[in-house]
């Protein structure tokens, strides 16, 4: 294999462009002559993705940030803050904060069939030491798919 090629990121098959979304509570202490002074809490929507916070959205209570929450998504996705391949030197698997040690060459494309293709061009996944060994339940996401680029 020829590292000078042009290289790509695959995609995993069931990728999500965040891997944390938070409801959290913003309590604050209104002052008013008029109608009094009172505890207020609102509810803020924090959609994550590798430990960085990519779009919060503001909210009157939890009640209607949870009612709010898939249309809140499709804001995120729409406004572009959305990611669903692999980010730096990060680990693919979702939800890992760990940086990448190993890399892999993936070998086929495989269509929901299970057909496959052979790939033309190189597409590499990077995978931390826990989370390097893929397993063989899935096709395009297993270890007889991948060739070691980088132990």
């Amino acid at each position: 294999m020829n590292l000078g090629e042009k290289k790509d990121r695959a995609i995993r098959p069931d990728a999500q462009a965040f891997d944390e979304v938070r409801i959290v509570t913003n309590p604050r202490y209104k002052m008013s002559g008029l109608s009094g002074d009172e505890w207020r809490i609102s509810a803020t929507v924090q959609f994550w993705r590798k430990g960085i916070l990519r779009h919060e959205v503001g909210h009157r209570n939890i009640e209607t940030a949870c009612g709010m929450l898939y249309g809140d998504l499709s804001r995120a996705q729409d406004d572009g803050k959305a990611y669903f391949a692999g980010e730096d030197n990060f680990c693919d698997q979702e939800g890992c904060l760990r940086e990448a040690t190993v890399v892999y060459r993936k070998k086929y494309d495989y269509c929901r069939e299970a057909h496959k293709t052979e790939l033309k061009q190189i597409v590499l996944r990077y995978f931390c030491d826990i989370h390097k060994k893929r397993g063989d339940a899935a096709f395009d996401d297993a270890d007889d798919n991948y060739e070691i680029v980088v132990p």
